[in-house]
């Protein structure tokens, strides 16, 4: 399926890996963050929802997680998903109710509000990225504001 921006994804196969996946790294190169979903729990430990830094690998990402939940053996499975696409396209493409749903299933209606407060802040990233995108912060213009010149 081609989305916002001419990205190619396999949306479905995404989707029924965050139904399955112990782990779910969501995450959004532009904005250099994770959205990281941990599902497994015990006794004494509930879910965990976070955005986290985006890692280079998935071995960084198994290493940060052991560090984060050291309780937990390693994940039986993780799934990784780069989301190259806009924040809100989580929900309008249905990746946000799945997401909801799977928490549903393991944890405490206080995950699912940490979770919505994550939500909320891939938002504020994604609105601060576009904001230094528009005024050349951080980021290399391919031009100059009107009646200024790079020669001067």
């Amino acid at each position: 399926m081609m989305l916002d921006g001419g990205f190619d994804m396999d949306l479905e196969t995404a989707l029924a890996s965050i139904r399955d996946a112990e782990v779910i790294s969501l995450y959004f190169p532009l904005l250099r963050k994770t959205l990281l979903i941990d599902t497994r729990t015990d006794a004494h430990t509930g879910p965990f929802v976070a955005v986290v830094e985006m890692t280079n690998s998935s071995q960084e990402r198994l290493r940060s997680l052991r560090r984060m939940r050291p309780q937990f053996p390693r994940p039986e499975s993780i799934t990784l998903v780069p989301w190259q696409r806009r924040v809100v396209t989580l929900e309008t493409l249905g990746v946000w109710s799945c997401i909801e749903a799977r928490l549903a299933d393991t944890a405490s209606p206080r995950t699912i509000e940490d979770a919505h407060a994550c939500l909320d802040q891939l938002r504020a990233f994604e609105r601060r990225e576009l904001r230094r995108a528009i005024t050349g912060e951080q980021y290399q213009t391919l031009w100059g504001r009107l009646g200024v010149s790079d020669e001067a």
